[in-house]
């Protein structure tokens, strides 16, 4: 459960760092940096696209480590300090539910008249802090700029 609370410290401290950065965010400069990098990370969520903005403004293309180093053979420079950002992470737990009927959805009972359950698998959305890395902190591979 240590790493458990670890990652919720992380996660947390992310999540106070978005805040702050939204605050600051309709600040003239800082909001010219956000759309700036906001047209270059399209695909990244709002959250991630300020997250990178805030740490490294001038970043044009990121990835995680390994995705460097397996899409496009290129390696992070030794000594890189990384970009912090929102990961999904989703878990699943097994729940007791009763059961319920598929045709009425009414709730099943068994013999007695006491409802019958079922065990069943709920995804749980959360996320995790992950590193990524721009183009500038990393070598080799094909030119990508």
């Amino acid at each position: 459960m240590a790493d458990a609370k670890t990652e919720k410290q992380n996660v947390k401290e992310i999540t106070d760092k978005l805040e702050e950065g939204l605050k600051e965010l309709f600040e003239s400069e800082k909001y010219k940096i956000y759309l700036s990098t906001m047209s270059k990370f399209h695909n990244y969520s709002f959250n991630n696209t300020l997250l990178i903005a805030m740490q490294k403004p001038e970043a044009t293309l990121v990835a995680g480590y390994q995705a460097w180093q397996k899409k496009f053979n290129r390696h992070v420079n030794k000594g890189e300090k990384g970009i912090r950002i929102l990961a999904p992470a989703p878990y699943k737990i097994k729940e007791e539910r009763d059961k319920l009927d598929p045709v009425t959805g009414d709730v099943m009972l068994d013999k007695d008249g006491m409802p019958q359950t079922e065990e069943v698998e709920i995804k749980i959305p959360a996320c995790r802090a992950v590193f990524v890395f721009d183009v500038s902190q990393t070598d080799g591979g094909r030119n990508l700029m």
